[in-house]
């Protein structure tokens, strides 16, 4: 075998030990790449779990929450299987599902004026009075005597029926204003409740709006991670082959070239005849061990 083609074997058999070593290398840097990659992909979904069981239980508050909270608000509801609500009409004995109202004031009568204890008792002694001073004026039961009399029982009966209509007036005023401060300290402590209850819901609500966003960010997150690994391993895995291509081609190259160089040489045949330069067989005594000769570049051995 010529010097040519031995060169060109080992020259290929180098070009293909490199390519895979060069593969393999390319394949184990994507490999440790892909499992950072997928470390990472753990962490994350860990810190993702961690964070949504942080809120589960102010999901579950809110959601235990509602149904009092639409009891509170005076609805009767029943929670079917599936989470949802059966409307039941409302409860009247809710305050929250009342309006005050109270009756108007109704003025009393003259017969319930004259039917007050002591109208009856004044009145007489008042017309006794006034006949016994017409009588010790010597009028008797004159007109005049008369007229004072039905002076004095209307009078009588005026003031009776203004102090009778005052004091049910302001009996009636107390009553309603007692009511409404009633009405409105148990609509205030039913509100109070249901906003209290409200609040809770709203904080269940908010919980389970960050739980959905943090698992479509975080899965996000995982699915980008996840996917610059896979694209590193793939890169790795077309690395290594154009690698370990790249060598067998080399080593089909100078293969091929050893082949031509030794059909255009021939054998026995020195680098002369190719070249044009005086390249020989090795000559021990040159010092360099190789027949340079005399050449257009002026190439020595020296």
């Amino acid at each position: 075998m010529s010097f040519g083609i031995t060169a060109a074997v080992v020259g290929g058999v180098g070009s293909i030990v490199g390519g895979v070593i060069g593969g393999n290398a390319s394949k184990s840097a994507a490999e440790t790449q892909a499992n950072a990659a997928n470390y990472a992909a753990d962490l994350q979904k860990q810190a993702i779990d961690q964070e949504r069981q942080d809120l589960q239980p102010f999901t579950n508050l809110g959601t235990s929450s509602i149904n009092p909270l639409l009891s509170a608000l005076g609805y009767n509801v029943t929670q079917n299987d599936d989470g949802t609500y059966t409307f039941n009409g409302t409860n009247a004995s809710n305050p929250l599902q009342q309006t005050f109202n109270y009756a108007g004031f109704t003025a009393p009568t003259a017969a319930e004026a004259a039917a007050t204890p002591g109208y009856q008792f004044t009145l007489q002694n008042g017309l006794k009075a006034a006949q016994n001073s017409a009588s010790a004026r010597g009028l008797g039961s004159s007109g005049a005597a008369l007229k004072g009399a039905s002076a004095y029982a209307t009078g009588l009966a005026d003031s009776t029926y203004n102090d009778v209509y005052n004091r049910d007036l302001s009996t009636y005023t107390t009553n309603r204003n007692n009511a409404a401060n009633n009405f409105a300290t148990n609509y205030s402590s039913a509100s109070d409740n249901a906003n209290r209850l409200l609040g809770l819901v709203n904080l269940g609500q908010n919980s389970a709006a960050m739980q959905g966003a943090t698992g479509v960010s975080g899965s996000n997150s995982v699915a980008n991670t996840l996917t610059s690994g896979a694209a590193a391993q793939a890169a790795g895995t077309v690395g290594s082959a154009n690698a370990i291509t790249g060598g067998l081609s080399s080593a089909l190259n100078g293969g091929t070239n050893a082949l031509l160089l030794n059909s255009l040489l021939g054998k026995g045949a020195t680098a002369t005849d190719a070249w044009g330069s005086s390249y020989g067989a090795v000559n021990a005594n040159n010092p360099s061990g190789y027949n340079i000769g005399s050449n257009q570049y002026g190439f020595t051995a020296g």
